[in-house]
């Protein structure tokens, strides 16, 4: 392997005129990049995939990943269609928070449903179809519309809590204008295209470090925009993040303050969980989506560079990247189950009322079913105690 020019500025030539390539490249002159921070989530997946069917003819990964896949757009979509016709009542959409909520909704459903579509060209397609139009829209369009909506997400998660605040500290109308969720929904929308904007431009998919004659959803920017691109995803994380980490707390502290001088008491930290239970429907989204959010964030800091070939640390990126749009898919029990409000507006809905149809069938049914076991175990019994008499008599008759 000769030496070209200064191994790619990420190498070293060594003695015997061959490059020795630093952590997370390959290649003749290091010019592969096999660091997974940057591969697609997508591409992170066809590789433990390739690299499974290398050593075995059944491919658990395959089945994993695209059995999660699918559970999670059946749960996003009913999730979704459920939040969605709650949030549509005129009682919550005349809301700041309903319109937000509703602006969640499609934007989970929309990653979502890019995610699977991703999935599904990548297990079918990428290895049939190689024409550049399709590369670009498999590699350049569809992840970041995915990556693009679950950004979308985390702030709107983040505007949500701010409404909360306004309306717990501030003591502003619920239902007073929605301008303020309109028009910082759309300023988020505009912010987020165009931190996002240079991934569809700048992006160029890179030789399969497995399979030279195809092309992998993997990118490397211009060091600058590199730069640039790492500082924008940690800041699209930590900042949203935060913001719903200090809402949480003040709505919290002013809650707890205003029952400590209502009802005349001292037991600041007593209050303060009983009111963190009692108003759970506050903290119970912004808690899920920290925790859903935190273990990925974790992992890119603390390690800049996460090489492909080291299978359980690329699997595990590709669980903390998954569980990124957990939230998304699961908004019924982040939004309207924890409150009673919502719940009981939820009712209101067709599902709803089809959903209390069928759970109050099963009760009606679950009683009747039970009394009848226990009929038939009674009778069962009832006729073993008579069998046995009547062999005891006979025994002792002989």
């Amino acid at each position: 392997m000769p030496c070209l020019n200064d191994c790619s500025q990420v190498g070293i030539c060594s003695f015997n005129d061959t490059c020795i390539c630093s952590p997370c490249y390959t290649g003749n002159s290091c010019e592969i990049n096999t660091n997974v921070i940057q591969f697609s989530l997508t591409f992170t997946m066809q590789w433990d995939i390739r690299q499974a069917s290398l050593h075995s003819n059944f491919n658990t990964p395959g089945i994993i990943y695209t059995t999660i896949i699918a559970l999670m757009l059946f749960m996003a979509v009913i999730n979704n269609i459920v939040c969605l016709q709650t949030f549509l009542l005129q009682d919550i959409r005349l809301t700041n928070c309903g319109m937000l909520q509703i602006f969640y909704c499609i934007s989970g459903l929309i990653a979502i449903v890019g995610m699977q579509l991703r999935m599904l060209t990548m297990l079918i397609f990428d290895e049939l179809i190689q024409a550049y139009p399709y590369r670009y829209a498999a590699c350049n369009i569809i992840p970041v519309i995915v990556i693009l909506m679950g950004t979308v997400c985390m702030w709107l998660s983040s505007i949500l809590i701010i409404e909360f605040v306004l309306l717990e500290c501030f003591n502003l109308s619920l239902y007073r204008s929605r301008r303020f969720s309109v028009i910082s929904s759309i300023i988020c929308l505009l912010l987020t295209i165009g931190t996002h904007m240079h991934e569809i431009i700048a992006r160029h998919p890179l030789p399969d470090p497995m399979h030279p004659d195809s092309y992998s959803c993997t990118f490397a920017y211009p060091l600058p925009l590199d730069i640039i691109d790492k500082i924008l995803r940690v800041c699209h994380i930590i900042i949203p993040l935060g913001i719903q980490f200090i809402g949480s707390i003040c709505i919290l502290i002013s809650i707890t303050r205003r029952t400590l001088l209502v009802r005349d008491r001292y037991d600041y930290c007593q209050v303060f969980i009983s009111e963190f239970i009692k108003r759970k429907h506050f903290f119970v989204p912004q808690l899920f989506i920290i925790l859903s959010n935190l273990p990925h964030l974790i992992l890119h800091l603390k390690d800049p560079c996460e090489d492909a070939p080291d299978i359980p640390l690329l699997r595990i990126h590709v669980a903390f990247n998954i569980l990124v749009y957990l939230p998304p898919s699961m908004t019924f029990f982040i939004y309207i189950f924890p409150s009673k409000s919502y719940m009981h507006k939820f009712e209101k809905t067709f599902l709803g009322r089809l959903f209390k149809r069928i759970f109050q069938r099963n009760k009606e049914k679950k009683p009747y079913e039970w009394n009848q076991l226990i009929m038939i175990y009674r009778t069962k019994f009832i006729t073993l105690v008579s069998h046995t008499k009547q062999t005891i008599k006979t025994n002792i008759l002989c």
